[in-house]
């Protein structure tokens, strides 16, 4: 895009999406309360209600509504004009499987971090933060129902990829990227911000390498369509695996206890990931940077 596309300085930009972003975030919190008084004897499909609530008022209208107030071209800012190529789907699809193990021993490091004993308040927070969230994410799966697994994969897998990456891959990133900064520090910037606004010190490391590898993609592919199918598929596999292992074992075996795989597999997988990401970078790279500095 060229700077003529558009309106205000960066700075108020920025500005600009963090009050619509926080304007819909207390609206969310307000509508979630009203729904979990209303729904006070269904808690999981007061939380399913929300997770939609949030996805729209939280994530996707302040991406639409601060694209079209900084330009006259919103979807080509948000990055919804290029269509990814099948070989990109592939490759993604590819490294969902080949990185299971390198993000599994990441997810254990990062969720067995002993902190110091100075900080073991802060420690003892992070932690009921972390069971609490995976106690709402237990909930929306306890059911072992097809339905239920159909609607959880829409709502957590379709729903939550397609929103999260409006907002911050294709809304955050892009403003960034379009108002001048290095599009290193702009993916990374944002991947922090991505995993922070999880509050879960316990897999912030992955979640903030996920966030990147996200952004990559939109800056090597240029279409904000790749990051929003490997953020769909990764949560899709989330969902079905944890349905698959309540229905066989039940909704009491599921946990948030990662695994760690042999240095041997971790190694294999981090090379298959790596080979994957640049077969990625070589098909789109140049354009996509390219996409980027216009």
């Amino acid at each position: 895009m060229k700077k003529s596309d558009l309106a205000l300085t960066l700075p108020q930009r920025l500005i600009l999406l963090f009050c619509i972003f926080l304007v819909c975030y207390i609206l969310t919190i307000a509508g979630s309360y009203v729904l979990g008084r209303l729904l006070e004897g269904n808690l999981a499909k007061a939380l399913r209600i929300s997770a939609v609530l949030q996805d729209i008022l939280t994530f996707i209208i302040p991406a639409v509504v601060t694209a079209l107030m900084v330009t006259r071209r919103p979807a080509e800012l948000l990055g919804l004009l290029h269509r990814p190529s099948v070989m990109a789907i592939i490759y993604v699809t590819a490294i969902l499987f080949i990185s299971i193990p390198l993000q599994e021993n990441i997810i254990y490091w990062n969720y067995h971090i002993e902190l110091p004993e100075s900080l073991s308040a802060f420690e003892e927070a992070a932690r009921k933060m972390e069971d609490a969230a995976f106690g709402t994410m237990k909930t929306l799966l306890a059911d072992t129902s097809v339905l239920s697994l159909i609607v959880n994969v829409l709502i957590i897998g379709v729903m939550a990829g397609l929103s999260e990456e409006l907002l911050f891959r294709g809304c955050f990133q892009r403003l960034l990227t379009t108002g001048g900064v290095n599009i290193h520090a702009a993916v990374w910037i944002v991947a922090f911000c991505f995993s922070a606004l999880h509050f879960q010190f316990f897999g912030f490391v992955p979640r903030m390498l996920l966030g990147a590898y996200f952004g990559y993609l939109l800056v090597w592919t240029g279409s904000v369509w790749v990051p929003v199918a490997a953020h769909i598929l990764n949560n899709m596999m989330f969902v079905v695996t944890a349905w698959q292992q309540a229905r066989l074992y039940g909704p009491d075996t599921i946990d948030n206890e990662p695994s760690q795989w042999p240095l041997a597999y971790v190694a294999l997988s981090a090379i298959g990931s790596a080979l994957c990401i640049y077969g990625i970078y070589r098909l789109h790279g140049a354009s996509g940077r390219k996409q980027d500095k216009k």
